[in-house]
């Protein structure tokens, strides 16, 4: 995001291509959520940390029962929208949220 923003867009075009590409975006995505729920109480932070696991496991779900035009659409609709130079501020954001996250769970 912070050293390729267009293709970072570009990506963001291409969510839920197809049933193949939406799956693989949303089955681990799905764990993941799953994962921070039933690791909640080793956490950190376990009420946090369960409120974003069911968010991320419930969005997933969702996204994988909704119609792929509607996903896809809302994607490049976005991938159009967002600035490279917006991309590339959050990038930061993202990486310490990341971190965050681990520091969360360990």
């Amino acid at each position: 995001m912070a050293f390729r923003p267009q293709r970072a867009l570009h990506i963001l075009s291409l969510t839920a291509t197809s049933h193949r590409v939406n799956l693989s975006e949303q089955i681990p995505r799905f764990l993941a959520g799953a994962a921070m729920v039933v690791r909640a109480d080793a956490a950190k932070l376990p009420q946090l940390f369960e409120v974003a696991g069911l968010f991320i496991a419930g969005s997933s779900l969702a996204l994988m029962v909704i119609p792929l035009a509607w996903h896809n659409g809302y994607a490049v609709w976005w991938a159009k929208r967002i600035p490279p130079m917006a991309v590339r501020a959050i990038a930061p954001f993202s990486v310490i949220g990341g971190m965050g996250l681990v520091w969360a769970a360990w």
